[in-house]
């Protein structure tokens, strides 16, 4: 097996040029200029140890075994993106009844597909830039057809935000402010609306606009010149597709498989043209991440340095998550401007400015327009207790493993967690600086609302910035001469440490008891379930001094909450008192369909003051069970 190291001496040095001396950056021991130092590392991308154009002709590296071994792995790679293709285009055969069109282009990009297999094993450079770019086309010319045509066919999102997202731009494109207005409208977008909302603890769901303006302003172009049908899934798609462009174009020649292969994997492309908003940031943020470390020169030559801040400020304007990279790239581009000799400070403030003002250009005329509204919609997500959601840690509480959590308390966590990790950056950034963006989403994965898409969509920039920023030779850490050396390790196991506690305390505390007395179902066990939930009994005792009361929701298998059920009272009273009991007969608001035979079921109760969930035991459904 042949290892590509990643902190390598880069090629000069390995052939007799003068050695970098500690701490300088790449290019700096030649007296490069910045412009100069960015062509320099173009020929050597991320400091590999390879070329850039390293297997172009079949032997990256060299003539040698290890070179001869490289290109094989590179075709190989080669061979499973064209697989890929395959795969889309079989299944694309079942979309035959869109039209004529389709049941002729079903066979077409087969045809194609396993043309350029044959082509891969057979020409005589099988990684010639030539090839490799038809291997880029046949990617984004089957996900464009494929996926395109699914977006044609289809007359619902699947999320709420999508929905909001063409709301949004129809309101702006009408001369209405979105953040001031309604999302009723979004209901025309979703079936069932309620299988898609985004509840809140209160008991009621999201009906406003939460996302910074760039959400809706960067689709109104399309829909101004006439796209009016599933434009969300439309533009994200399409940016989904500049991303893998914009991968393919910065990795190096040896790595360029991995764009067409992220563009074909179902966990992105299935949900960025399906609902996924996140696709729109996605470019931005590439472009913002791309030789980061070189600012505030520039990447290339002809690229003008403040393309990548501008790029972040957009990237902030489409959604939030981008929003945590900031501090991250404000303290990395600090410590490279220190270790060139540059006043951290005054750069650091200087890339600070480009993405703020391109944030301001975005947004500023809506928050002119209505500074509270703007302010409720774009800071919603982080101030307004939602319910819990996601693949996070919070699946301990959701899954009836703790009882349940105090909602805010998982969010101080991820404050902390995100503390440590900029304490570790900061003090040594040159050895972080290819991981840092991997390790974002661990602060996400820990707050009440870890959705997939937030665990997962930082990876093509992670990919870009691991693979783009420049090897630093010799440099350890930013300490100053004087620091203890306990120190760095002090700053970042505190609040770690403290994350722990939190997050422990935090599963532990959940302020009530639920117990299911009883429950009946509707219907005609069948084998595949066939039975409704008609009402839950439950007996729930309050463990706190204050009165509660409790929103109930039931959750039986599937991922996103579906609406809160009507809670009568049948002994006690409600709100329940701080150390009583009392029993609700829980019936739900519409057709909610029972377990399937065998499963997991449990009861869920939010609460405010404090935001907490609890929930009962998990309780077993057992076969042909009508009444319990």
């Amino acid at each position: 097996m042949v290892e590509v190291p990643v902190d390598v001496p880069a090629p000069t040095d390995r052939h007799g040029g003068r050695k970098e001396s500690p701490g300088e950056p790449t290019g700096a021991a030649h007296g490069e200029s910045d412009d100069t130092r960015a062509d320099h590392d173009s020929a050597d991308p991320g400091g590999l140890g390879l070329s850039a154009d390293a297997g172009e002709t079949g032997a990256a590296g060299g003539e040698g075994p290890e070179g001869a071994a490289l290109a094989m792995v590179q075709r190989c790679a080669w061979t499973l993106v064209w697989v890929a293709a395959l795969g889309s285009a079989l299944g694309y055969w079942g979309s035959w009844s869109a039209g004529l069109w389709a049941a002729i282009l079903a066979p077409v990009l087969v045809v194609a597909a396993l043309a350029g297999i044959i082509a891969l094993w057979t020409v005589r450079a099988p990684l010639s830039r030539a090839m490799q770019w038809a291997g880029m086309v046949m990617s984004l010319v089957t996900v464009a057809i494929t996926q395109g045509t699914f977006i044609h066919l289809r007359h619902f999102y699947s999320t709420d935000s999508a929905a909001f997202n063409q709301v949004a731009t129809r309101l702006f494109l009408d001369g209405r402010n979105p953040y001031t207005s309604s999302m009723a409208a979004a209901t025309t977008y979703l079936h069932p609306p309620w299988a898609f909302w985004t509840y809140q603890v209160d008991g009621i769901h999201t009906a406003r606009i939460s996302y910074p303006a760039g959400s809706f302003l960067l689709e109104a172009p399309f829909m101004a010149l006439g796209l009016h049908h599933m434009v969300t899934d439309w533009v994200d798609l399409g940016a989904w597709l500049v991303t893998a462009v914009l991968l393919f174009v910065m990795f190096p020649s040896y790595l360029r498989w991995l764009a067409p292969t992220l563009l074909m994997t179902g966990v992105f492309v299935g949900a960025f043209a399906n609902g996924g908003t996140d696709a729109l940031f996605v470019p931005f943020l590439v472009v913002a991440v791309w030789r980061w470390d070189r600012f505030p020169g520039r990447a290339v030559s002809w690229l003008p340095a403040w393309v990548g801040p501008v790029s972040l400020g957009i990237a902030c304007s489409v959604k939030q998550t981008p929003w945590f990279c900031l501090p991250f790239l404000l303290v990395g581009v600090a410590a490279e401007a220190r270790r060139s000799g540059r006043r951290p400070g005054r750069t650091a403030l200087a890339y600070g400015v480009w993405v703020v003002g391109s944030f301001l250009a975005i947004n500023l005329a809506f928050i002119i327009w209505s500074p509270s509204a703007w302010l409720r919609g774009s800071f919603l997500p982080m101030f307004q207790p939602l319910v819990a959601d996601g693949q996070g840690i919070v699946t301990l509480a959701l899954h009836g493993l703790t009882g349940g959590v105090i909602l805010a308390w998982l969010s101080v966590a991820a404050v902390l967690v995100f503390v440590a990790l900029l304490a570790a950056f900061a003090w040594w950034e040159p050895r972080m600086k290819r991981v840092w963006l991997f390790l974002v989403p661990v602060v996400l994965f820990l707050p009440d609302r870890s959705l997939a898409n937030y665990l997962l969509d930082l990876v093509p920039a992670a990919l870009v910035a691991a693979l783009s920023v420049s090897t630093t030779t010799g440099a350890r850490s930013q300490q100053s001469p004087g620091t203890r050396r306990w120190l760095p390790r002090l700053t970042v196991a505190v609040p770690a440490a403290a994350a722990v506690v939190v997050l422990v305390a935090a599963f532990s505390s959940a302020p009530l008891t639920i117990t299911v007395d009883r429950y009946q179902a509707g219907g005609v066990a069948t084998v595949d379930g066939g039975l409704r939930y008609v009402e839950v009994d439950v007996s729930v005792h309050n463990g706190t001094d204050g009165p509660l009361l409790p929103r109930f929701m039931v959750a039986a298998g599937g991922g996103h909450p579906t609406g809160f059920w009507r809670a009568m009272v049948v002994g006690g009273i409600s709100p329940v008192p701080g150390g009583a009991t009392t029993r609700f007969v829980l019936v739900p608001t519409r057709y909610t369909s029972a377990p399937n035979q065998g499963d997991r079921w449990l009861v869920e109760a939010y609460t405010t003051g404090p935001d907490a969930l609890s929930t009962s035991s998990l309780q077993y459904w057992k076969p042909g069970t009508v009444q319990h």
